[in-house]
């Protein structure tokens, strides 16, 4: 008989700064029977476990640094649009606007790292079928998380560039350099400079400098994700 998506092993990459908190993670997995392809608290490691071993959902810590767990999500987005990404939050960050970001960055589940174990490996489960969850929000909650989101796109600053440009653009509002850029994101300074090339036209300015001033004007630093709130 053919396997079912029900007894199919499931192969997750977990990426969680905490090594404590990673370790509980990778034992109450396993301790379920789901296989775990990688567990590192080293984005880059994960970055590469990802791309080699094409899990069916990847556990992605929003509590680094500097907010790069929105950058990672989007990255591990375009690299392996086949993965489910579950966003995890400590309670002291969860919020809407964090939840926000984090489904506009690509995830398709989040998840507050204080959850009972059964709700964990139930959302990663849903995860592998496709299934949406945001954590313990009433369902009038989610109604308006969602409608919200849905009309983020509509009112965010410069509709003209993609989402990855904008976030670019945010950053160099922050005064950031190219090699800030390319650590906060994931990607290498050469696809930096690419990008702010190919903003300063869409944006209609000729200059970092002048670049810098329209974002700040157009209050593009608390706009997108990668920030502490969404502009709606």
């Amino acid at each position: 008989m053919a396997e079912t998506v029900h007894d199919a092993v499931t192969r997750v990459v977990v990426m969680e700064s905490i090594p404590l908190v990673l370790s509980g993670l990778r034992s109450a997995l396993e301790g379920d029977g789901i296989s775990v392809a990688a567990a590192t608290s080293d984005p880059q490691a994960g970055v590469r476990a990802v791309r080699e071993a094409k899990p069916d959902v990847v556990l992605v810590d929003l509590d680094l640094p500097g907010r790069a767990g929105i950058g990672l999500l989007q990255r591990l987005r375009g690299q392996s649009p086949v993965s489910r990404l579950v966003a995890m939050v400590s309670p002291d960050h969860d919020d809407d606007n964090l939840l926000l970001t984090a489904l506009m960055a690509g995830a398709t589940a989040y998840l507050v790292k204080s959850t009972e174990t059964v709700d964990l490996l139930r959302t990663v489960r849903a995860a592998q079928r496709g299934y949406v969850t945001l954590g313990p929000r009433s369902g009038s909650e989610l109604f308006a998380l969602l409608k919200r989101l849905a009309e983020a796109d509509e009112t965010l600053p410069f509709p003209a560039l993609t989402n990855r440009e904008r976030e670019v653009l945010r950053l160099v509002s922050l005064g950031y350099g190219n090699r800030r850029i390319a650590q906060e994101l994931f990607i290498s300074e050469k696809t930096v400079r690419n990008y702010v090339s190919a903003i300063l036209p869409k944006i209609n300015v000729a200059n970092r400098l002048e670049a810098i001033v329209s974002a700040r004007l157009a209050g593009l630093e608390t706009a997108y994700p990668g920030t502490d709130s969404v502009k709606v």
